[in-house]
C-alpha cells in the first residue's frame, strides 16, 4: 500500500526539541578538551601537525598546539600558551587536578603548573622501557584540611598497537612504582571510584585493535586484586564516566552506550547512539540534576538522551564535528574538534545554555503558515520558496540519521521515498534560520 507523509506537530527552534544555535568562542586549530578550576576554564587545542611527525613547523604552514585560559562567567580570553615541545597525543588522556596538569610524552610524565601555564618537569617520571609509550595518567588524591592532596599517580602504558597494555601506580611523594598489572589492548583512560566497602577502585578503558571487536574495560582493586573485574565491550571504546556505582562507555565503533553496574559486576543493556560509519559518538556528560545525557559524535552534533531509561530527548547542531565537552555553570561546553562534515581543524567552542535551549518537551501546535509544508498525499515536503541554501537532516526515532543532505534554490523538495513507516524529525538548517518539525509516515 502507498505510504503518505503527515505532518505531526511542528517543534519552536528556540525552546523545543531542537536548541537554538549556540553561542561560538573562537579558540586554536583543532580543541580537544575542556578542564575547569574554579572560575577559570583550560582548553587544549591539537594544532594541525601536518607531516604528522609530532614537531610544529611553522614554515611549512603547521599550526601549534595549544593551551588557552578562559573566564568561566564571561567567556573572555586570558592567556594563551603554545606547547613548545610537541603535540598532544590523541585521544587526550592527561591527569588534571586543581593545580597540576600531568602531560604524557612518550615513557615520559611532563608536568605543568596550571595558574601559570608553565612546565616545571619534562620528565617527572620515566618508564625504563624507552618503546614505552605512556596513554593516559589519573591524579589520586587524598582530602585534608586544607583541602586536596595530590598523592599518587595512575598511568596506561603500551609498547605496541597490537599487545596487551599496562597500567601502573607511581608515588608523587617517593615517586618510586607501587604497583603495577597487565590489562588490555590499547588502554586510553583511567578513571577512579569508591566501592561499596569504601576501597579505592581504579577502571581503565581499553581500545582494542582497530576493527578488531576486542575493547575492555578493567576494573583494579589495590587493596584486593582477587575484586578485578574484565568486562567485554566489543567494537572500540572511546569514552567513559563514572557516576556513583555506573561506569557509562562510548562506544565509537558499535555506535552505542555500554552501562556497566560496577556494584553488581554486570553489564546493562546497550543505548543504540543512532550514528553509522566513522561519524560514531565521542565523549558523553551527565547532568545529574535533569537526568540527562549529552553525547558529542562525529556526525557534527550533539546527541541528547534520557539517563533514567536511554530515551532519545533531542539533538543539537555545534556548528563543527565535536570532541570533548564540560558542563559549567549551566552552560555545555562542546569542542568542534573538526569542521563540519570534515577532517579539517576547527577553531571553535560553542557554549549551549542549559537554561535557555533544552525545554525539551514543549511543543506548540502545527502554526498557520509553518515552514513546512506537504504536497499532497505524496511522500514529499515542500520547503518555502524564499530557501536560497540549507542543510536538511531527517533523523529517525532512534536517532540515526537517515537521509541528509543540501537544499539549492532549484529543488525545494524533500523526498520520504524508501523509508519505513514510522515517525521521523526533519530539520533545516541555513545561515538565517534553524527550523525542525515531526513528521509521521503512515500507510
Amino acid at each position: 500500500m502507498k505510504q503518505a507523509a503527515y505532518l505531526f506537530a511542528f517543534l519552536i527552534s528556540q525552546c523545543g526539541l531542537f536548541a537554538k544555535d549556540p553561542q561560538l568562542i573562537i579558540t586554536g586549530y583543532q580543541p580537544l578538551a575542556i578542564h575547569r578550576v574554579a572560575d577559570t576554564v583550560h582548553v587544549f587545542c591539537n594544532g594541525q601537525d601536518i607531516d604528522y611527525d609530532g614537531v610544529y613547523e611553522q614554515e611549512s604552514g603547521e599550526k601549534p598546539a595549544m593551551w588557552l585560559m578562559y573566564d568561566a562567567n564571561t567567556y573572555s580570553l586570558l592567556n594563551v600558551v603554545i606547547m613548545q615541545n610537541g603535540y598532544f597525543d590523541v585521544p587526550f588522556r592527561p591527569g588534571l587536578s586543581k593545580t597540576r596538569m600531568y602531560l604524557p610524552r612518550g615513557n615520559k610524565v611532563e608536568v605543568y603548573d596550571l595558574s601559570k601555564q608553565e612546565l616545571i618537569d619534562s620528565s617527572m617520571f620515566i618508564l625504563p622501557d624507552p618503546k614505552s609509550k605512556i596513554t593516559a595518567i589519573h591524579v589520586i588524591t587524598t582530602k585534608n584540611s586544607f583541602g586536596e592532596a595530590e598523592m599518587a599517580l595512575a598511568l596506561s602504558h603500551k609498547t605496541s598497537f597490537t599487545g596487551k597494555g599496562n597500567m601502573s601506580v607511581f608515588s608523587l611523594i617517593t615517586r618510586q612504582p607501587l604497583f603495577q598489572t597487565e590489562i588490555g589492548i590499547n588502554p586510553q583512560m583511567i578513571r577512579s571510584y569508591y566501592n561499596l566497602q569504601s576501597q579505592l577502585e581504579f577502571a581503565i578503558l581499553c581500545e582494542g585493535t582497530f576493527g578488531g571487536k576486542n575493547s575492555t574495560l578493567h576494573t583494579i582493586n589495590l587493596t584486593d586484586p582477587m575484586q578485578g573485574m574484565v568486562y567485554e565491550l566489543g567494537d572500540t571504546g572511546n569514552f567513559f564516566l563514572i557516576q556513583d556505582q555506573l561506569a557509562l562507555t562510548v562506544m565509537n565503533g558499535s555506535h552505542e552506550i555500554i552501562p556497566i553496574n560496577l556494584s553488581m559486576k554486570s553489564l546493562l543493556p546497550s543505548i543504540p547512539v543512532g550514528t553509522t560509519g566513522y561519524d560514531g559518538p565521542r565523549e558523553i556528560v551527565l547532568d545529574s540534576i535533569q537526568s540527562r545525557v549529552y553525547v558529542s559524535t562525529y556526525a557534527s552534533d550533539i546527541r541528547i538522551g534520557s539517563s533514567i531509561d536511554g530515551t532519545v530527548l533531542g539533538l543539537w547542531n555545534p556548528k563543527g564535528k565535536p570532541e570533548g565537552m564540560a558542563l559549567i555553570n549551566n552552560t555545555l561546553w562542546v569542542c568542534n574538534a573538526f569542521k563540519t562534515g570534515d577532517y579539517a581543524p576547527d577553531s571553535t567552542i560553542a557554549l549551549f545554555s542549559l537554561d535557555e535551549s533544552t525545554s525539551i518537551h514543549e511543543e506548540t501546535p502545527a502554526t498557520k503558515g509553518s515552514f513546512l509544508s506537504l504536497a499532497g498525499s505524496s511522500k514529499v515536503i515542500q520547503l518555502p520558496i524564499d530557501i536560497e541554501q540549507a542543510e536538511y537532516r531527517v533523523i529517525d526515532s532512534k536517532g540515526a540519521t537517515v537521509l541528509r543532505g543540501m537544499v539549492e534554490a532549484s529543488g525545494k523538495e524533500l523526498s520520504f521515498d524508501g523509508l519505513p513507516i514510522g515517525l521521523y524529525v526533519v530539520t533545516v538548517h541555513s545561515a538565517k534560520f534553524a527550523y525542525s518539525a515531526l513528521v509521521l509516515l503512515g500507510p
